[in-house]
């Protein structure tokens, strides 16, 4: 015949039971931490992808218009006249409410290249060239996409004395784009204008955009 447990044989099956439990609620705790970090640098990631590939979705959308015209002369001073890459807003939202005063946005830009490019004529100025949701952009029926908003400026190497006027047919474009938990990407191009054979019409030459360089910027 088994005889119960004596009073401090209790005592002590309670003090284990009591640190079994406190052992597994930390153990519990730490793995929700766990998970719970992981799920915010995953959500990170993926935002600052979206605002990546919505940076380069705004360059090849700008590479796109210019690509038409005849002359790229007045270039660096143009602003996109299409409703759907340029909303026309002054102050944008970004997807997680947040305000994005496009002035002060473009005085930035500015004042990183001027830390970049010597003062002297030619030195680039930056003007806005389009902004709009990437949803706008590319004509998607969804919301709390990455707000992208492009610059452009002409070329420096032109040496013609006027940052408003391309003579060389180069210009340069940087976009940025402004997804949620502030993942904000950008992306610039040095672009020129060539011709180039058509290709579905041997012997006929058309409008065509190299690209010199392209890269992101950190």
């Amino acid at each position: 015949m088994i005889s119960p447990p004596r009073p401090n044989e209790r005592g002590t099956v309670l003090l284990c039971a009591l640190m079994v439990i406190t052992l597994i609620a930390t153990a519990g705790a730490a793995l929700g931490l766990i998970v719970s970090t992981e799920l915010a640098v995953a959500g990170t990631y993926h935002a600052s992808q979206q605002g990546l590939y919505a940076a380069d979705a705004g360059i090849e959308r700008a590479i796109a218009e210019v690509r038409v015209l005849s002359t790229w002369s007045s270039l660096p001073s143009f602003t996109s006249s299409s409703s759907d890459f340029n909303d026309g807003q002054i102050t944008a939202g970004g997807p997680d409410g947040s305000a994005l005063n496009l002035t002060q946005l473009t005085i930035q830009r500015q004042t990183e290249s001027d830390a970049v490019y010597p003062n002297v004529a030619d030195r680039p100025v930056w003007r806005l060239y389009a902004h709009a949701p990437l949803s706008r952009i590319a004509g998607l029926a969804t919301s709390g996409t990455p707000y992208v908003v492009v610059w452009i400026a002409d070329d420096p190497d032109d040496l013609d004395g006027n940052p408003i006027v391309d003579t060389n047919d180069v210009v340069m474009l940087h976009a940025e784009a402004f997804a949620v938990r502030s993942g904000k990407r950008a992306v610039s191009a040095t672009i020129r204008r060539e011709q180039a054979m058509a290709a579905e019409f041997p012997g006929v030459m058309r409008n065509d955009v190299r690209v010199i360089a392209w890269h992101e910027m950190r």
